[in-house]
């Protein structure tokens, strides 16, 4: 049986999860598939589980990484391994559902223009609301141009639920060791180089939240670390470089932006604010405007949205959009 799809699974410490994620691959109504095991450094019982699976079916093989464990050059040495065009994703603590691969296998075959499919997905074990918050909005963009246009926002795809085009990420230039999240970092690049996201219309996966992740426990996803990244491929956007920016929101947010693109050496022309006590006064060097003077001064510059309070965002596309901005072209939001 020769496999189509080659299914990519660093495992790090997942004796509790790691039968039922690999369980739900061989379950699939796809049966032609390859399932790579990259044993990260583990210190519990996932090799001996890792290594019942693969003594008992030919599908699944194992490599075992020694050191401190490193995802990035897991995931790597996994798309080193693959032998298919198309490549799938998985965590070692969620669980597919059964037409995962068939659905996105066929939508990556019938639309060439696509480098990567998701999917919905469900949380389970949430620790609390706010992961719940990103599960609804991801899952509310479905398009390319949904994934396109969000980027700046949060992750707009969810990594343990995609498959890709081998090509496409080897063309990327796979996972890198950065200091912020590998997986978004690799998106923004597949971005960056034109490439489109689509997702099916189904959910395709139960994501696991738990204390332990490395989104919760690991500063490459700290705050600090995410605006960074943000920083640096907004200033990678050649419109950005040539023009400079104008950001909506002087409060923390939109100063931190300020000051990390001004690192990154892009003019930040000056802030919008409807807060009175901040209007006219100078904010790292730059002047403060009020809503009175939006879309006529700073016209020239690529108009950020830094407004973190609840609504903002649709407050500030709605006035973009008024003003005759383009989201996605000279006008981004940015949380």
């Amino acid at each position: 049986m020769t496999p189509r799809v080659s299914i990519v699974m660093p495992v790090y410490n997942a004796e509790g999860t790691l039968a039922d994620a690999i369980g739900s691959l061989l379950a699939q109504s796809m049966k032609e598939f390859e399932l790579h095991l990259i044993l990260n450094g583990c210190t519990d019982g996932s090799d001996a589980i890792a290594e019942r699976f693969s003594n008992s079916d030919s599908r699944v093989g194992l490599l075992s990484l020694k050191g401190s464990p490193d995802v990035a050059a897991a995931a790597n040495l996994g798309i080193s391994m693959a032998n298919c065009p198309f490549i799938a994703r998985m965590d070692s603590d969620d669980v597919a559902y059964p037409d995962r691969l068939e659905r996105q296998y066929k939508l990556l075959s019938d639309d060439q223009s696509l480098a990567a499919v998701g999917g919905r997905v469900r949380l389970i074990d949430p620790q609390g609301e706010g992961m719940q918050r990103y599960v609804d909005w991801v899952n509310g963009h479905a398009t390319p141009e949904d994934v396109a246009r969000e980027r700046f926002i949060e992750c707009p795809v969810v990594q343990p639920s995609l498959m890709f085009r081998r090509e496409a990420l080897l063309e990327a230039g796979g996972y890198r060791d950065v200091t912020w999240a590998e997986d978004h970092d690799l998106f923004f690049r597949m971005l960056e180089a034109g490439m489109r996201f689509g997702k099916v219309d189904e959910v395709v996966l139960d994501w696991r939240d738990s204390a332990t992740r490395l989104t919760r426990t690991h500063a490459s996803y700290g705050e600090e670390e995410v605006w960074k990244m943000k920083s640096h491929y907004l200033a990678r956007l050649p419109e950005v470089c040539a023009r400079g920016v104008a950001i909506c929101g002087a409060g923390p947010i939109g100063k931190r932006l300020a000051r990390l693109l001004t690192l990154e050496r892009i003019e930040v022309h000056g802030f919008f604010e409807v807060n009175p006590r901040r209007i006219g006064e100078g904010i790292q060097g730059v002047p403060v405007a009020g809503p009175e003077e939006f879309g006529r001064r700073w016209r020239e510059a690529v108009l950020l949205s830094a407004v973190g309070v609840e609504g903002g965002r649709e407050r500030v596309r709605g006035i973009a959009d008024a003003a005759g901005y383009l989201e996605g072209e000279d006008f981004w939001c940015c949380c």
